[in-house]
């Protein structure tokens, strides 16, 4: 079997590839044929149809643009009062979108004629070079580097990160020394002054060096903190360690309120919720240190006499009870106020939590007043899509987020498409038997048309989940399932065509995205072991790990770089001679190789069908970048294979002979003939996750195997 070639050459195309069509500035449209002989450009302005508007002059900008930047300030402009006003503040508009693209010296004047059908409004425009900033120069500085400072000029820069031009626009010029003059105050120079920004142009004006001079002034910081009055024991080792907390940091006005609202945190939770404080400061005035005086009042230590809850109309007050951390009878605790407020809002049953305290039978006695406002907890939704190989998809279902007013969820959902069907229906407890466990029981149907075998799925599986941190999650399944493939291919043997599978699943996942559909930075990780054996009710007997990692990397406002691997394997039980087809791993499509069609890259049957295999791997390296709010564009280089990348007809050594020579054969394929995609893609972004097109070229094209040189594939969803 043909073997593909080295990557180094795929990595230098798509690199060349990114710098030309993303990290180059792009071409500036022209403001009509016209204008490239000098001659004007002219369209209509806002919904008036009596006047024309002309530009003239513009060559950075096209007409189209002028106009949109315009059309509500000529709103009306032939039947006001004052027109010269309108086109007053058009023309400062004009100039405003100018300067936004670096034309700094941009003037525009304007000329209001007349002719048969109406008015004439011509703006005439004197770009001017295009500027860029030179230099920055800064002095004064000590505190803090000059390359930690230009971080907020270069913020602004066109490319990937190093390569692009600051264009030299005045007013984020400015905003940049704004934000450095805010680093200063932040860090405690609360007199700190800068001279400038001066600019220096050139002798043609297209390049200016940018000039400022700090002056620090002294930097001001927290002194000693000193608590007085009620200081109770329990909260002395808190107190002094608010106190170094805050010691030595820069002194801003919030630092007060940090300390006062520390204070009020620590006794909080020891029962106090009245506790008064009052902080006062000094500082003698050669002396850089502000010393804080906290003067404590505690009031009394308050017991919950009892609860009260308003506004479930239909959630059963004994689960809301449940989900609050303070009882009937505890002594109050800030956190647990604090806990019960989060424990209530992330049920997604209430649109509006408070929880306050009201006056008891006694000072030391409070009433826990819980109100509620209820969101809807019913919906209907419905879904669509496509997909390069299911061609239209499309699925409906019925959510109840609250059965019986109990917070458990049922869910039901009807799905097909060209290629396949499915029905499921779904019950969830997210808290079952009172812990932070959730427990999902699920039962579905699944038919589904692969290439070269046909599946009906019937099962159910018993879902234990746990969120271990904010990112971290962990589960526990017992999965049991009935299949029946037919249309199998022909090297597959008739009796893998029916089989029963019970098993139990262990998975982890670490998930920092910033965005499900679309992220631009973090990653998620996950890690997969599945045990399939006849004393669990299983028909098959199997081992099967996977594992996928995926990373994010902003390497500027606009340019992400994404990182992919994912890999499976799956091995017979003691008892299992192979793998059902149906069990198998496939390789290619749309979120997967995109040089290949689905399931396409691996060993195929006389017949040229997929057969799958017992391992797969799939790395990805993604360039994207956001071309407009809503559109992006990526070059990708995807590489991958499916082991044992022969089938039987190929291999010299015949078919498999038992287990054994399945495993071996998978391990010594498992990092061998890879198959590469490289390709580029568009994105539209849409609520649903984006609308995709890629067109992937294979570089390396086996033509023994009828591999495609190319592929299109157009589907919903980002390819990982």
């Amino acid at each position: 079997m043909k073997k593909a070639g080295p990557a180094g050459g795929t990595i230098l195309i798509l690199l060349t590839l990114w710098l030309l069509v993303f990290a180059l500035p792009p071409l500036q449209p022209e403001a009509a044929a016209e204008n490239m002989s000098g001659k004007a450009a002219a369209g209509t302005a806002g919904k008036d149809a009596d006047f024309r508007v002309v530009f003239q002059g513009n060559d950075h900008l096209s007409a189209s643009d002028l106009e949109a930047a315009t059309t509500e300030e000529l709103t009306g402009f032939a039947g006001s009062d004052y027109p010269e006003a309108k086109a007053d503040d058009a023309a400062f508009l004009i100039e405003s979108a100018y300067k936004k693209a670096g034309y700094a010296l941009v003037k525009v004047t304007y000329a209001i004629g007349a002719e048969q059908a109406g008015p004439v409004l011509t703006f005439t425009i004197n770009e001017g070079p295009q500027v860029l900033v030179s230099s920055i120069v800064m002095a004064g500085n000590t505190t803090f580097s000059d390359k930690q400072l230009l971080a907020f000029f270069e913020e602004k820069s066109s490319g990937l990160p190093g390569m692009g031009s600051l264009v030299f626009v005045e007013a984020q010029i400015r905003d940049a020394v704004a934000a450095i003059r805010d680093l200063y105050t932040g860090d405690g120079f609360l007199k700190v002054k800068i001279a400038g920004p001066f600019f220096q142009f050139n002798a043609d004006r297209s390049r200016v060096e940018v000039r400022l001079t700090i002056d620090e002034g002294q930097r001001i910081t927290v002194g000693a903190v000193l608590f007085q009055g009620d200081i109770l024991a329990d909260a002395r080792p808190e107190l002094d360690k608010l106190a170094a907390e805050l010691t030595g940091k820069p002194f801003l006005g919030r630092r007060k309120l940090m300390l006062r609202s520390g204070v009020q945190e620590i006794y909080g939770n020891l029962g106090y919720p009245d506790v008064q404080v009052e902080i006062a400061e000094n500082r003698a005035a050669p002396s850089p240190e502000v010393n804080l005086a906290c003067i404590i009042l505690s009031g009394p230590k308050v017991v919950i006499s009892g609860i009260e809850v308003v506004g479930n109309t239909r959630t059963d007050r004994e689960f809301i009870l449940h989900r609050l951390a303070l009882r009937q009878g505890d002594i109050f605790s800030s956190r647990k106020k604090r806990e019960s407020f989060q424990r209530l809002y992330q049920t997604g049953l209430f649109s509006k939590v408070g929880l306050d305290l009201s006056p008891g039978r006694s000072a030391d006695e409070r009433m826990l007043a819980v109100h509620l406002e209820e969101s809807l907890d019913r919906e209907v939704f419905f879904q669509g899509g496509w997909g390069s190989y299911e061609l239209l998809r499309g699925s409906a279902g019925f959510q109840d987020k609250n059965i019986f007013g109990s917070g458990r969820v049922f869910r039901t959902e009807v799905g097909g498409s060209v290629k396949s069907a499915n029905v499921e229906a779904a019950v969830r407890d997210p808290w079952i038997f009172g812990t932070d466990i959730s427990a999902d029981l699920p039962i579905f149907y699944r038919y589904r048309e692969e290439p070269s075998f046909t599946s009906d799925e019937l099962g159910m599986s018993l879902l234990f989940n746990k969120d271990l941190s904010k990112d971290l999650s962990a589960s526990l399944a017992y999965l049991y399932s009935s299949t029946s493939t037919t249309d199998i291919a022909a090297d597959i043997a008739e009796s893998e065509s029916d089989y029963t599978i019970a098993s139990v699943k262990l998975q982890t996942t670490l998930d920092t995205r910033n965005d499900i559909l679309f992220p631009t930075s973090g990653r998620k990780i996950f890690a997969a072991a599945e045990v399939a054996e006849p004393s669990f009710g299983s028909g098959l007997s199997f081992y099967r790990f996977n594992f996928g990692a995926r990373e994010f990397y902003p390497l500027s406002k606009k340019n992400i770089l994404a990182l992919r691997y994912t890999t499976g394997v799956i091995f017979p039980g003691r008892d299992q001679g192979t793998i059902p087809i149906g069990e198998r791993f496939f390789n290619g499509g749309e979120n997967t190789v995109r040089s290949f069609q689905e399931s396409e890259l691996g060993p195929k049957d006389a017949s040229g069908d997929p057969l799958g295999g017992m391992a797969f791997n799939v790395f990805t390296v993604e360039l994207r970048r956001l071309l407009t709010d809503r559109l992006a564009g990526s070059l990708f280089m995807d590489y991958g294979n499916v082991s044992p990348n022969l089938s039987p007809e190929e291999d010299s050594d015949g078919p498999f002979t038992d287990r054994q020579d399945v495993i071996d054969s998978t391990l010594r394929d498992y990092f061998s003939d890879f198959r590469p995609g490289l390709g580029v893609g568009l994105q539209y972004l849409l609520p649903v996750g984006p609308a995709r097109l890629d067109f992937a070229w294979n570089p390396d094209q086996d033509t023994d195997r009828e591999e495609d040189s190319f592929t299109v594939h157009f589907s919903i969803g980002m390819a990982f």
